[in-house]
């Protein structure tokens, strides 16, 4: 039986983001690609149907959204590919609510501010500096799930209860993102499960700056080497 690969995309990103990623990743796997902005999508919170157990993968926000899934219901998931992730664990109170406040300032912007504008504040945010930036276009994206993200799934109120984690997992970070290459130290050394990678001449984006080396890395997990 082919195995079933359900792959989140990111903060304003397409369930197309990954097909680069499909094109060089496991021919066999049943492929579960939502896109969790666009308009009349389902509730983003809701996990995809599907038999049996499934490897869940994804990046920066979907990431998130995939350990809130992996600790709520550890019997469904084979195991994870998670890339770019901040779980939580290792903010101050302060930055907590800086966080916090920071992303309901940019859910208020996504109700209201015209989309080319908003495309080049966000894409000048630091985290993203030397990596592509993916062409977005309004009618892609429903605002308001936009701004109800931010508001109700900061990484302000994040926390991943590592003993719910169970399978295989692997994290990835751009070698040059060096905010999340030090929270792949940090997960390291505090006990999270897993092997840990820095992908060579990446960024944040790695579904854009390295699908190749995503790619292998998943093929890896799913074939068990």
């Amino acid at each position: 039986m082919s195995a079933t690969v359900v792959v989140l995309h990111g903060f304003l990103g397409r369930g197309s983001d990954w097909d680069a990623v499909r094109g060089e990743g496991p021919s066999e796997a049943r492929w579960i690609c939502p896109d969790l902005f666009a308009p009349g999508a389902g509730d983003l919170f809701a996990v995809p149907s599907f038999e049996g157990k499934a490897w869940l993968v994804g990046y920066s926000f979907g990431a998130r959204l995939a350990l809130r899934w992996l600790t709520a219901q550890p019997e469904r998931w084979l195991g994870a590919l998670l890339l770019s992730v901040n779980p939580g664990n290792f903010q101050t109170d302060p930055e907590r609510e800086a966080r916090r406040q920071s992303d309901r300032a940019w859910a208020a912007d996504f109700r209201r501010e015209s989309w080319e504008v908003l495309m080049t504040q966000w894409n000048s945010q630091d985290i993203f500096a030397g990596s592509l930036h993916p062409r977005r276009a309004a009618e892609d994206f429903d605002r308001e799930k936009l701004a109800a993200a931010l508001e109700k799934f900061s990484v302000a109120d994040q926390f991943t209860d590592i003993a719910r984690l169970s399978g295989h997992f692997t994290w990835l970070a751009g070698g040059n993102d060096v905010k999340f290459c030090r929270l792949l130290d940090e997960m390291r050394h505090t006990g999270f499960p897993g092997s840990f990678f820095a992908v060579p001449d990446a960024g944040h984006r790695l579904l854009h700056d390295a699908p190749t080396a995503v790619a292998a890395a998943l093929k890896r997990m799913v074939s068990g080497v």
